[in-house]
């Protein structure tokens, strides 16, 4: 019997809200967490470093790579290629906002993207049951993250729908479950059936290796997405997604990874074309 760990970060950039990250077998992490650190090493970086996709211009990270002699390019690099050789499964949910900002505020004056943020982990739940009905997991620990105030990032307890709105949405799924993913393998059975902790844990990426690792997950999708939906070629973030896209649950996608590791709602017919043509 395994036992799975699911680390979570998200990314908001209007309208775009990208949330996801990392499935791995409990007993693995340590292993993961010891090469992530020796990688941060090679960089030139304190084991404890914080790494991020995309570390602000003050951020400790960057001022020691500029020191080391290294770009935040080669940090990213060098992090997609980890993921992409290890055992871990990635999971990301892109939110489309395509509410008129100004008609909905006038009904909801905090309207945001972030509105979205407990439908976007309910898509990934779904997909994570299936997981840990598939390969008879013994149960599932849900950890967020709890991000800082840059511009890319929000903090959990700012969802516009209230502080609570993620304890009392899992509370909910914890008992009446989140419904069928693609594989329609779990129905709607509750995540306490499936072995699932009774509650999200939060905590901060920067001391946290797993949740790291969810960052670069995030932040490529998301830059990825980003560039495409916004026909911008860009060829190195291209690149960056078409090695990291291979460690996506394809278990049952439409084909491989597309709806199934990778969801984009509301459905885009034509953005999920050009997406595929940009691995071209």
């Amino acid at each position: 019997m395994a036992h799975f760990g699911l680390w979570i970060d998200e990314s908001e950039r209007k309208p775009l809200l990208t949330v996801g990250g990392v499935l791995l077998d409990w007993d693995r992490v340590p292993c993961i967490v010891k090469k992530w650190r020796t990688l941060k090493q090679t960089l030139g970086l304190q084991q404890d470093a914080e790494i991020k996709w995309n570390p602000p211009s003050n951020h400790p990270t960057r001022n020691a790579l500029n020191k080391a002699g290294r770009s935040t390019r080669e940090l990213g690099e060098a992090a997609v290629k980890f993921i992409a050789s290890s055992f871990m499964t990635c999971i990301v949910c892109v939110m489309l906002d395509k509410r008129q900002d100004a008609l909905w505020r006038k009904i909801w004056r905090k309207t945001s993207v972030r509105d979205f943020y407990c439908e976007a982990l309910r898509f990934i739940l779904q997909r994570v049951s299936e997981e840990c009905t598939c390969l008879k997991s013994e149960s599932c620990v849900v950890v967020c993250d709890t991000p800082g105030l840059g511009k890319d990032t929000f903090h959990i307890a700012s969802i516009r729908r209230g502080a609570k709105a993620l304890e009392k949405a899992y509370a909910e799924w914890y008992q009446q479950g989140v419904g069928s993913g693609p594989g329609k393998k779990t129905g709607s059975g509750s995540l306490e059936r499936l072995g699932f902790h009774p509650s999200v844990l939060v905590a901060d990426a920067s001391y946290h290796d797993m949740l790291q690792i969810a960052d670069v997950v995030v932040g490529t999708i998301r830059d990825w997405v980003g560039a495409v939906r916004d026909r911008r070629p860009d060829q190195w973030i291209f690149a960056q997604a078409k090695t990291l896209l291979p460690r996506f649950r394809q278990r049952h996608g439409q084909p491989d990874f597309w709806g199934d590791g990778l969801v984009i709602w509301p459905p885009q017919p034509d953005l999920w074309q050009r997406l595929k043509d940009s691995l071209v």
